[in-house]
């Protein structure tokens, strides 16, 4: 029993798990290094020994280290392992404990379980071997510091001046804020406004004739020598008027209504393969039998590379088309791919 022993000790110098077959796997867990700030003690990283009694398979790890030590087969390493199992299991049974050393002991329950006491690991923690515990107190500048801007902090707090506002307070003073923010807003009235500088037309307000003016009529009595030259004045300023031809005005074309679009077609890829990869893809593509899928290429959809022998726009020709490529043993599992 004393050489497992050793084994074990020898082997967890350099893995993490030793498994011991039909018994179970000793297993060490790294913890970190610790800061105990109250009692300023700092504590190096370490190893310590958990046993799994779950984990009692045959890795082979113990048997190829008794071959190395005493020389022999791996069918003889292999009893002799088996040996110093039996022997553990029986210490156990008869004397209710069994001690390992440094790997720690076990014993047994009141139910009959097998219970693990772990010992001492720090042999096994090589990584921060002869580091140890240690205390490092504050040095008395930090503490006078300290102890200064204790000082100070109580002080600036009894120099504080606190003033209680009420929260009725604050709510009046809220709404007057914002009522004054939506008077400023609103925009007020604004009289005599150009309204033609606010309008658009097609037509400028300078080609737009204004119409002659109405004549009224002469009370007074006027000679008849002065009267018919007046009135011959305003039928050709009537002329003039009539004959001034209005601009005509282009009317707005309609705009061309948007034609809807046609929904994608769907298409039927027949799948041969998928691949994570494009290289993947491309590497299987040069390898394909072009004599049975003249087609083939590949189409990537949701981060896969999806290999087809063919595509159709009808699903009836496309399942005809899979159901002869089936008959091939090569692509007996194609399935039907359907994209937009």
């Amino acid at each position: 029993m004393l050489r497992i022993i050793t084994h074990i000790e020898r082997l967890l110098l350099v893995h993490d798990c030793v498994i011991v077959p039909g018994w179970g796997g000793f297993v060490l867990q790294t913890v970190s290094a610790v800061c105990n700030e109250k009692e300023h003690l700092f504590s190096p990283q370490r190893k310590e020994i958990v046993f799994n009694i779950t984990l009692q398979h045959n890795d082979g790890l113990l048997s190829e280290s008794y071959m190395q030590m005493y020389d022999v087969n791996y069918r003889k390493a292999q009893l002799m392992l088996e040996e110093d199992v039996a022997d553990m299991k029986a210490a156990l049974q008869e004397e209710k404990t069994l001690s390992l050393g440094v790997l720690g002991s076990f014993s047994l329950g009141q139910e009959g379980q097998v219970i693990f006491h772990p010992g001492e690991s720090d042999a096994f923690s090589v990584g921060s071997y002869g580091l140890v515990s240690f205390n490092f107190p504050l040095l008395q500048p930090v503490l006078a510091e300290r102890e200064e801007v204790a000082l100070l902090t109580r002080k600036r707090k009894k120099d504080i001046l606190y003033i209680p506002v009420s929260r009725k307070f604050l709510r009046v003073a809220a709404a007057s804020a914002a009522a004054v923010a939506l008077f400023l807003l609103i925009s007020t009235p604004v009289k005599d406004v150009n309204q033609a500088a606010y309008t658009a037309s097609f037509v400028p307000t300078e080609m737009v004739v204004k119409s002659a003016p109405e004549i009224k009529p002469v009370e007074e009595v006027v000679p008849e020598e002065k009267a018919v030259p007046e009135i011959k004045a305003v039928k050709a300023e009537k002329k003039v008027v009539a004959e001034t031809p209005a601009p005509k005005v282009k009317k707005q074309e309609a705009a061309p209504k948007p034609v809807a679009s046609k929904p994608n077609q769907k298409m039927y890829h027949i799948v041969i393969a998928s691949f994570p990869t494009e290289d993947q893809a491309d590497k299987y593509i040069a390898e394909v039998d072009r004599k049975d899928c003249k087609h083939v290429s590949k189409v990537v959809r949701d981060g896969k590379y999806r290999i087809y022998a063919d595509k159709f726009d009808n699903r009836e020709q496309a399942e005809s088309y899979m159901a002869t490529l089936r008959m091939n043993d090569k692509y007996k599992d194609a399935w039907l791919f359907i994209s937009r």
